[in-house]
């Protein structure tokens, strides 16, 4: 399966252990924040959101808005804006 990449210029909010901050998917791929758990986890966040909408046309999956887990030990709530 071809995972669907969301823009670089596509605005998102990411919740990190109830700290919120607006910013972009450029952004998130660069790395964002100053400890290597945080950018791993908004990583890896961003990654199984871009995989959640690359399903089928069929799945509703495919319109996912946001996904909340635990990535690197971290609470991670992103939403695409």
């Amino acid at each position: 399966m071809q995972i669907k990449r969301l823009k670089q210029s596509q605005k998102l909010r990411v919740i990190i252990s109830g700290v919120g901050i607006w910013t972009t998917a450029k952004q998130i791929r660069n790395g964002i924040g100053c400890f290597t758990n945080q950018i791993a986890a908004t990583q890896k966040a961003l990654d199984a959101l871009e995989f959640t909408r690359s399903g089928p046309k069929w799945r509703l999956n495919r319109y996912a808005t946001g996904l909340g887990g635990t990535w690197e030990g971290l609470q991670v709530q992103i939403d695409i804006l």
